[in-house]
């Protein structure tokens, strides 16, 4: 899809129109192929949806203090076959957090937070900017 004839409107809606915008669309790919890579590390995953942008306050999510206000969060769930695949410590999700932690994304993807570090964070209340839950579900601020 990303090699079509400008203007085009890429899966997760984006517009792109210029070389600029195909830029950005290429590294939001690229950032969602490290998740996608990053999630099978331990099984293969399946999803039904894409990942979903959502604009709202970060207040009503569990991201770290450091983050105020309306923000673009991208939330995506996903399946595996072993309902304790990413258990550690207790914690049903401990091992995404400890596979996520400090991974390099591309910034600048229309980004509507700043980071203090290009990469994910799930380990640092204060600059968390990527959490998970039981049910398999993904959300994050990075654009």
């Amino acid at each position: 899809m990303l090699r079509d004839k400008f203007p085009f409107t890429t899966k997760s809606g984006e517009l792109v129109h210029d070389s600029a915008s195909l830029t950005v669309a290429k590294n939001q790919q690229a950032n969602f192929t490290t998740t996608i890579q990053l999630l099978q590390l331990r099984s293969n995953i399946s999803w039904e949806r894409p990942p979903q942008k959502i604009h709202d306050n970060v207040a009503n999510y569990r991201f770290g203090r450091a983050y105020e206000g309306r923000h673009t969060i991208w939330s995506f769930t996903w399946q595996v076959e072993q309902e304790d695949l990413y258990l550690a410590y207790d914690d049903k999700v401990g091992r995404l957090i400890e596979d996520f932690d400090k991974v390099p994304v591309i910034n600048f993807c229309k980004e509507t937070a700043t980071f203090p570090a290009n990469t994910f964070i799930t380990q640092h209340d204060h600059t968390l900017n990527t959490y998970f839950t039981f049910n398999g579900e993904l959300i994050k601020i990075p654009t």
